[in-house]
């Protein structure tokens, strides 16, 4: 979590406070890590034990809203108590003046994301972090909280770590606290459509942890085969193939991938909710299962 902002950043600096802010009196702020759709990170000083950590920001302008706000700060709080060690631990929460922001454990390593840059892993190297993502999300869905924005973006990979413990599921901020409705910017949902499930897209049904292991799926796919399962420019016709489950068959893509694998991959990606996994944990012992472990 210390590489540097990207230059598409650059808009959501200018609405954020500077380095070398305050908040709290308590975080000092020394330099953004990156920014989304409802916030930014930063690299922070705990002022009071005297250590880096990340601090997340809710972008200012979602902050005069009441309800956002008021869910931003009850979702932080469960993560509070969610300790894990394949989910980033939440020290804080707190407020100063129109800032809203939770703090969290500062990592050393990269994304998933950039650990794949567009290739491919093998089966026994995704294992054990599929097995960190699993652990991860089943501690979450114990807790009652939904990620709902699953991606390798917000996959972490310490590199002070190996195997399972060396993954970090990171950015509860788009979670679903069960019974309440999903995070809203616009009256738009916030995420990464290539890796949301159908229902999320339609509206349509109940939403519990397997909008999740649809995600891990997608992720599967593409860290199986170095490409995503649904990469469409436009926007419409990306999300009908999500809903449709129009993704090119695995072994079309990766032919070196075992029927086995392309069954398990495939039935996470099912866009009938009903027949996916029914958890993260059955979804990584099946795994395990088809890969010969």
């Amino acid at each position: 979590m210390r590489a540097v902002a990207s230059d598409s950043n650059r808009a959501s600096r200018r609405s954020l406070p500077p380095p070398g802010t305050e908040l709290g009196e308590r975080y000092r702020l020394a330099r953004l890590i990156a920014a989304g759709g409802m916030g930014a990170v930063f690299e922070a000083t705990d002022l009071t034990r005297g250590r880096p950590v990340a601090l997340k920001i809710l972008h200012p302008e979602l902050t005069t809203d009441r309800d956002v706000r008021r869910r931003f700060r009850r979702e932080s709080s469960v993560l509070v108590a969610l300790s894990h060690p394949n989910v980033v631990r939440v020290l804080d929460i707190g407020t100063d003046g129109d800032w809203v922001y939770s703090v969290m454990e500062l990592l050393e390593g990269e994304t998933l994301a950039d650990h794949l840059g567009g290739r491919a892993l093998t089966p026994d190297a995704l294992r054990p972090l599929l097995d960190g993502m699993a652990a991860g999300l089943t501690a979450a869905h114990a807790h009652g909280v939904i990620h709902g924005d699953l991606k390798p973006a917000n996959v972490f990979l310490r590199s002070d770590e190996a195997g399972a413990a060396r993954v970090k599921l990171l950015d509860f901020g788009l979670s679903k606290v069960l019974g309440l409705e999903r995070l809203t910017r616009t009256g738009e949902l916030i995420g990464t459509p290539s890796y949301m499930a159908p229902e999320l897209l339609t509206g349509k049904g109940e939403l519990d942890e397997r909008i999740d292991t649809y995600a891990l799926g997608v992720i599967l796919y593409e860290a199986l085969t170095g490409e995503r399962a649904f990469s469409g420019k436009v926007p419409g016709k990306l999300m009908m193939d999500v809903v449709m489950g129009n993704a090119r068959p695995l072994r079309e893509v990766a032919p070196g991938v075992s029927a086995e694998v392309e069954a398990v991959v495939a039935r996470a990606m099912d866009r009938h909710r009903e027949a996916r996994f029914e958890s993260a944990e059955a979804l990584a012992a099946a795994f395990r299962a088809a890969a010969g472990a």
